[in-house]
């Protein structure tokens, strides 16, 4: 994992808008629609290409594939593994629904969470391999400092997936260890970082809004268990960890503390770790690093571009989020980065494509004029 040795570098957390046409598959084959799986990979390796191309173009330094294939950063599992065939469950009544139910109201959640019905286990790992040879075949030739490849967290598909299979959230949190093992070693044979997505380990208020902050710590402690276990054949420096609390566009007020949860984050074997620190309700949560000395080893990358909202921050704002954490941590030890992803669902589009882009090359701009402030070039 490359450093910000001699100038700040920048990533994003990894989905990008499908375009229209692939877009349009995605939805059919996530509705059980007939869908030619020829004419979706061509599909998917043109927008994969087209995504690294302009991620290289605007200067990001270390890119992905956007997550072009998949329906979303998590529910893509179930068109990978067997086991989620059972009825689909409401998610508990987030603390911020409760505060706000006309709010609420308006903002019907489109994904679809099925339980865990059966024995957990891969029945498409070739789509994998497609994702791989994807990239590998985008990014061939394109001058990116690195190259990371997105997967979900084990504690995140225990989350999403109600359990009426396993016999105890122990048992089924190993056993999607055991199994995504598989994905994540892969991704690191081919030469890719591999970035877990773990909202597993902030949105209490989503999945947990019952639990104090003590009884929420030990669930994130089980699940980053499993994700040490997941990854323990990978070395630390070969994987990021993005943590957050939602990538939408909420009121956020019952937001876990960053202060409340750090010391737990800081467990995880990833040697980076990516957080929010851009929207309002976590930009002032730079300070707690004041008090946390990141281990040896480790990398914050800071959100500095918020991933929820079409304004377009300026060049200046980014580069002084990104001075603040430098200033700190010391500026090897900071890579720019975006809040969440820009199409965490393939349905949602919050933020308008070309604005994403937009924002991406703001946030290389500001880190153009951060290296220059901590480098005094």
């Amino acid at each position: 994992m490359k450093r910000s040795i001699e100038r700040i570098l920048t990533t994003h957390t990894g989905s990008l808008a499908r375009p229209p046409e692939l877009l349009q598959m995605l939805l059919a084959r996530e509705e059980g629609q007939p869908v030619d799986p020829r004419v979706l990979d061509a599909a998917v390796r043109r927008a994969v290409a087209e995504k690294v191309k302009r991620q290289v173009e605007i200067g990001l330094a270390i890119v992905n594939d956007g997550e072009q294939s998949k329906i979303s950063f998590a529910t893509y599992i179930r068109e990978r593994l067997h086991g989620f065939g059972g009825a689909h469950e409401a998610r508990p009544v987030s603390l911020e629904a409760r505060e706000f139910p006309a709010y609420a109201a308006r903002r019907a959640n489109p994904y679809r969470r099925p339980a865990c019905n059966a024995p957990i286990a891969w029945k498409d790992f070739s789509a994998v391999e497609k994702d791989i040879e994807n990239l590998k075949a985008a990014t061939a030739g394109r001058p990116a400092e690195e190259v990371f490849m997105t997967a979900v967290s084990p504690g995140t598909i225990a989350n999403f997936f109600p359990n009426r299979y396993y016999p105890t959230r122990e048992a089924y949190l190993a056993a999607v260890s055991e199994v995504m093992q598989r994905e994540y070693e892969a991704i690191v044979q081919a030469g890719f970082l591999l970035q877990l997505d773990c909202p597993d380990l902030a949105l209490r208020s989503t999945w947990f809004p019952d639990l104090s902050i003590p009884e929420f710590r030990t669930v994130v402690a089980q699940n980053i268990e499993a994700l040490n276990t997941a990854t323990s054949n990978i070395p630390a420096e070969h994987v990021r960890m993005h943590v957050c609390w939602g990538a939408g566009e909420t009121p956020r007020n019952h937001d876990v503390p960053l202060q409340d949860i750090v010391d737990v984050l800081l467990t995880a074997r990833p040697a980076a770790l990516s957080i929010m620190g851009a929207n309002g309700r976590h930009e002032h949560e730079w300070k707690v690093w004041r008090d946390v000395p990141l281990p040896a080893g480790k990398v914050l990358i800071p959100g500095v571009i918020d991933s929820t909202t079409n304004i377009i921050e300026h060049p200046e704002v980014v580069a002084e989020r990104i001075v603040r954490y430098a200033n700190i941590l010391g500026r090897e030890n900071v890579i720019a980065g975006v809040d969440c992803g820009f199409g965490t669902n393939a349905q949602t589009d919050q933020v308008d494509s070309e604005v994403a882009w937009a924002k991406l090359r703001a946030l290389v701009e500001g880190a153009e004029l951060a290296t220059k402030a901590l480098w005094g070039t």
